[in-house]
């Protein structure tokens, strides 16, 4: 119980639906036991009127005796009926305020990890397949909801039931009683057995369940390269095999509970003919009457679908225990990078400074970054260029604090990003990521995903810089168009272009662009960094890029090789340096003039 112990604070939340559903459940209860007694009283008045009517057979009385017990049969059946309603309407009651209850609280759980998750920091979901957290944000949320309102349902009716019926077959024969109860110990023993097995059970079924959603999820999301390597089959007999492996653990779980019901109906059957067995005898001995014998039989009956229910309830408690430990993982999980508890000065201004940076990929010894110092001045362009690996990714990334860095700062506007709120820092940059992702939404929403305030003429103004107006207005619905999951109906250059609407229409006062325009041509190319120059000086720009034509206008271009800065300064003088900027130039210009010849 100790992984479920978590929901304690959503009981109180609901505590204004739990406890009149427990009462109701009390109350539906206590209607039920009420009828094995009237059944006892009408059996037991059958004998005493077939004396009393033998008695006065042929007297004028007769009629009067027949009508007497027919009246009160009557009234005993009306009563049955009418204890048996108000015992489903109180437990229609009951299913319409824990139910209630149980769905309140999946909801909130369900928000609560989505919230979590939101906040949990990039290196998470490093260790953790996207499948693997669908499926706890599903199937285990949906596990839990489950236990919750049954197990309070079932858990209190079977108190009720099981206390009141015992209670009553003590008082009337306390050596029937024992008798009846000699199963229960053994049907007891099973139920902590099969408890043990089915939380086991629940366990491997579920983690294997998050093997088979990460291998939908993987196969889909990569459907594009899966056909273009023609490897369909080798990817159905991946999911084979891993639907093999769910089928046999579910198939494990099902047979030790399907093991346990007829387990469960020898015993309860042993304790029916027990009460047949030694109450006849009682009958002779005239200790109890023929009714307590149907009374017990009833109470049998009654006590049978509570026993029951408690096999069930420690079933799904076994199975929500073993996902609320799995989603406890979840809510366990720090975020490696929070922003300070006292926010400060909000604003960004756009001023970065480095100070002796280094990085390193964690739980590995390779350097990315290494003693990089470096101040951009608010409303300069910075343009970073070097080989594949260089580290130029991951300089971008420290400065919105996707990552932090293992020795050294960085500074925005003099102040430690470490101190910045992280909502704070991140509002005032602008980022296109050198892998862009576009969400199975429309072209404007993912546009305005950026400021989700913004107007139709920001949005315009936003696609016009990007260089994305004419392609926008070839699109069916224009900004109305769905791009699809990934935006999978553009084209690369396209997505781009969309990612990059998306940073400028947030109007940062830091924009970082990283590899932003390596999917389109020059010519596109050209008329994009010449809108993007009215935003030279007015934003502090830094640009990750391999063209030199991107970089020659900026304030101060960057070489990084192995993790550090081997060549920094403008166009001209890196050109005329000779270094590793010089044969970049002449590599590209050579390039271009053997297209134009071409």
């Amino acid at each position: 119980m100790g992984p479920l112990s978590r929901l304690n604070s959503y009981y109180w939340t609901y505590r204004h639906l739990f406890i009149p559903g427990l009462l109701f459940a009390v109350i539906s209860s206590v209607f039920a036991m009420i009828v094995p007694t009237v059944v006892r009283r009408a059996i037991d008045a059958i004998p005493q009127f077939v004396v009393t009517w033998n008695a006065v057979r042929g007297t004028p009385v007769e009629s009067l005796v027949y009508w007497d017990l027919f009246s009160t049969l009557a009234f005993m059946g009306v009563a049955i009926v009418g204890l048996s309603i108000l015992s489903g309407i109180f437990s229609f009651l009951m299913r319409q305020t824990v139910v209630v209850a149980s769905r309140h609280i999946e909801f909130d759980l369900r928000n609560r990890l989505y919230d979590h998750l939101q906040r949990l920091s990039s290196g998470f979901y490093m260790t953790h397949p996207t499948g693997d957290l669908i499926t706890r944000s599903t199937s285990d949320i949906e596990q839990v909801r489950r236990y919750i309102g049954p197990a309070i349902m079932y858990t209190t009716r079977a108190v009720v039931t099981i206390g009141t019926a015992l209670t009553v077959m003590f008082v009337i024969s306390p050596k029937l009683t024992l008798y009846a109860l000699i199963p229960m110990p053994f049907l007891g023993l099973s139920v902590f057995l099969v408890a043990r097995m089915v939380h086991v059970r629940s366990d491997r079924l579920q983690a294997q369940y998050s093997v088979l959603s990460s291998r939908v999820q993987e196969a889909l999301a990569g459907i594009r390269v899966v056909k273009a390597y023609a490897s369909e089959a080798v990817e159905e007999e991946r999911f084979k095999r891993e639907s093999a492996a769910y089928r046999e653990r579910s198939l494990d779980l099902a047979r030790v509970e399907a093991a346990w019901r007829p387990v469960f109906v020898f015993l309860v059957g042993l304790s029916s003919i027990f009460v047949v067995w030694k109450g006849g005898a009682l009958v002779i001995e005239g200790s109890i009457s023929l009714g307590n014998i149907a009374e017990y039989m009833i109470y049998v009956a009654l006590m049978t679908w509570p026993v029951a229910s408690m096999g069930f309830v420690i079933t799904m408690v076994q199975r929500a225990s073993a996902s609320m430990t799995r989603l406890g993982d979840v809510f366990d999980a720090e975020p490696e990078i929070a922003g300070p508890l006292q926010p400060g000065d909000t604003r960004v201004r756009g001023e970065i400074t480095f100070e002796h940076v280094s990085y390193r990929y964690p739980d590995t010894d390779q350097t990315v970054l290494d003693g990089i110092s470096l101040h951009i001045p608010a409303g300069t362009t910075v343009a970073i260029v070097g080989r594949t690996g260089s580290g130029k990714t991951t300089l971008m990334e420290l400065i919105p604090r996707l990552v932090d860095p293992v020795a050294g700062r960085v500074l925005v506007d003099g102040r430690d990003v470490r101190e910045w709120p992280l909502e704070a820092l991140r509002a005032g940059i602008g980022y296109v990521p050198q892998d862009v992702f576009l969400f199975s939404d429309t072209v404007g929403n993912n546009i305005r995903f950026g400021r989700m305030d913004a107007d139709q003429e920001a949005l315009r103004e936003a696609v016009l810089d990007a260089d994305l107006a004419d392609a926008v207005e070839a699109f069916p619905k224009k900004y109305e168009t769905f791009v699809g999951e990934r935006g999978i109906t553009l084209s690369g250059g396209q997505k781009q272009r969309v990612s990059l609407a998306r940073a400028l229409i947030r109007e940062a006062p830091i924009l970082l662009l990283d590899d932003a325009l390596s999917a389109v041509d020059t010519g596109t190319e050209r008329a994009i960094l010449e809108r993007l120059q009215r935003h030279y000086g007015r934003r502090t720009v830094v640009l990750v890029t391999h063209r030199v034509s991107a970089a020659q206008s900026a304030d101060q271009i960057l070489v990084l090789d192995e993790g550090a800065i081997v060549e920094r300064g403008t166009h001209a003088q890196l050109e005329a340096a000779g270094g590793f900027y010089a044969a970049l130039c002449r590599k590209q210009q050579l390039e271009a003039e053997l297209e134009a010849m071409a």
